[in-house]
């Protein structure tokens, strides 16, 4: 029998009926999509996939075909509370759309996955989502090789710079005042221009 496999789950959206389709990243797997049958009979023991959830999951190849079904399924953290705040769902969305868009083309599995769990958990634990969404993309394109320190940083306006500078250097913070918020939210616009421009990144439309 196949090893289990470590997944964060990325996206979930029904597929007729009697199917899911499941965006997965795994440290080994990178991101891939799976489908899941649907059990008609309820089974209370079992939890059924939900969005942003750590599981090992048996993956089994279809007969014919390519497709790869999701048998076996061990929730390991569930994040339900991502959906308490709608801003922290949103972000956390946009941050999930954006590696399904480009997770496949990256070179270090284990650090990418390392890094959207570390987000996700973020996210859960209800830190500011603008605080968090900025330093995951940011990391991101680090960590791919973009010269965002070299090339994108010098583009942050004088008068924000040293706030943008503490979001990105000290843990994320629980809140903040309205006025560095509206800085944050400049500074990730700022950075997807930049990422549209200057990378090979592919936005998906339901990021701004």
């Amino acid at each position: 029998m196949p090893e289990p496999h470590t997944v964060l789950v990325l996206r979930k959206e029904p597929s007729g009926e009697s199917f899911l389709k499941l965006h997965l990243l795994g440290p080994e797997l990178g991101c891939v999509l799976c489908l899941r049958r649907v059990s008609s009979k309820k089974q209370s023991h079992k939890a059924a996939p939900d969005l942003f959830d750590t599981a090992e999951v048996q993956l089994d190849a279809a007969k014919t075909g390519t497709a790869q079904f999701v048998g076996d399924y061990q929730v390991t953290r569930r994040r339900s509370d991502i959906g308490l705040s709608y801003r922290a769902l949103r972000y956390a969305s946009d941050f999930s759309n954006l590696l399904i868009a480009n997770g496949s083309h990256m070179a270090d599995l284990h650090l990418l996955h390392q890094l959207a769990e570390k987000s996700m958990d973020a996210f859960a634990a209800q830190l500011e989502p603008s605080v968090v969404y900025l330093k995951s993309v940011y990391l991101l394109l680090k960590d791919e090789g973009y010269p965002v320190r070299e090339s994108w940083w010098p583009q942050i306006p004088e008068g924000p710079r040293s706030t943008i500078r503490e979001l990105l250097s000290k843990p994320s913070p629980r809140s903040i005042s309205p006025e560095i918020r509206e800085s944050c939210e400049a500074a990730i616009k700022n950075l997807l221009h930049w990422l549209r421009r200057e990378s090979d990144f592919t936005l998906p439309n339901e990021i701004l």
